[in-house]
């Protein structure tokens, strides 16, 4: 029973690697498309368009991500005086 686990593992580590190898031994060749100039540049405006639109989106997220930010801060500030004031208070109850 062992030495048949230990084959079927064996056998499909082997598989494995020999498809990996096979994967990567074949690059795929690259398509080359004869495309007039007109569309390519309407494409790379476009892309320019999405860029611009991304770049957007991303500062809006930096900007929602900094009050988040603030508001952990706030919240972690309010948590330190809140744990100050818990050990002041076991102190005063010690001594009383």
């Amino acid at each position: 029973m062992q030495m048949l686990r230990i084959f079927i593992i064996s056998a499909g580590m082997f598989a494995f690697a020999a498809f990996s190898v096979a994967q990567t031994s074949e690059p795929t060749p690259p398509t080359l498309s004869a495309q007039p100039a007109a569309p390519a540049a309407a494409r790379a405006a476009k892309e320019e368009a999405e860029l611009a639109a991304n770049i957007n989106e991303l500062q809006e997220l930096k900007a929602q991500n900094q009050e988040i930010l603030k508001e952990q801060q706030a919240a972690l500030d309010q948590l330190d005086d809140l744990q100050k004031e818990a050990e002041q208070l076991r102190i005063y109850s010690k001594r009383g």
